[in-house]
């Protein structure tokens, strides 16, 4: 695992308008962006932790979409299989950023626990290590074929998408060569202060890692970031997000080994 990938999906303030539900019982659910062509799926058809996309667009008030409007249901992550789609030049950064088989997403959004009128969030609610990528729409569409998937990068006309490319999750989490007990993908389940990026202290775009895990990358030998963000606040452990409309930011794990950790820790305790 060379790389960990923090990836920005779900709902925003331009596609959606509204956060992503944290219920009253801390349940979690990551509302996908609409889609205005034609999808495999509708937010009706949406279920997770015995709640439906229904559910969760009525519990974040949302205007724009209804629960008969298609959804781009990506990163596509179930009981079984796990599949993340790129494309264009946010598929260019992360080959340029080295990003390949064996590296992690983890995926965070906007979320709000609206019942209390609670805080906005960056929040993880899933995670996705790649076993395989495959490049290109003939590519994909054959691969989904193959195993009976539908998935938004690989339906209908595909040339929407430049640069179209799939990641695909393994079936267990691989750390330092050893298989370990843990799926390679799946969503997270409740909210809990270790899933949320958000420092306590202040807006959503500005997080705090954890010192355990943290603390020995704060070095420029380090090379902890390897695009677009830097440490704002060394000693509090702060990073400021709002770099502009970026979709991922990649992390250095090949010089900093207990951010492996960190991630791992997250699966392992929460996942």
């Amino acid at each position: 695992m060379r790389r960990i990938v923090l990836s920005r999906k779900g709902f925003d303030s331009r596609f959606g308008g509204r956060a992503s539900p944290i219920f009253k019982d801390n349940r979690i659910f990551s509302l996908p962006i609409p889609q205005t062509t034609k999808s495999p799926t509708k937010y009706k058809d949406l279920l997770f932790n015995e709640i439906s996309g229904r559910t969760a667009l009525k519990e974040s008030s949302v205007k724009q979409v209804t629960e008969n409007d298609y959804c781009h249901y990506d990163p596509a992550l179930n009981e079984d299989f796990g599949i993340f789609g790129q494309a264009s030049s946010s598929q260019t950064e992360l080959k340029n950023c080295g990003v390949g088989i064996g590296d992690l997403f983890l995926f965070f959004g906007w979320f709000k626990k609206f019942s209390s009128l609670g805080r906005d969030l960056h929040h993880i609610f899933g995670w996705l290590q790649i076993s395989d990528i495959v490049r290109g729409g003939k590519n994909i569409k054959k691969y989904l074929q193959d195993h009976n998937i539908n998935h938004p990068h690989g339906y209908g006309d595909t040339s929407r998408y430049s640069n179209n490319t799939i990641y695909i999750g393994s079936k267990n989490l691989t750390v330092r060569s050893k298989k370990l007990d843990l799926k390679g993908f799946g969503l997270f389940k409740n909210s809990t202060r270790d899933l949320i990026l958000t420092s306590p202290e202040h807006t959503r775009s500005m997080w705090k890692f954890p010192r355990e895990y943290f603390q020995e990358s704060l070095s420029e030998e380090r090379e902890l970031f390897i695009n677009r963000l830097n440490w704002t606040d060394k000693e509090n452990f702060l990073v400021n997000t709002n770099k502009g409309p970026g979709q991922e930011f990649v992390i250095n794990t090949e010089n900093n080994p207990k951010v492996v950790n960190w991630a791992v820790d997250l699966i392992k305790n929460y996942g």
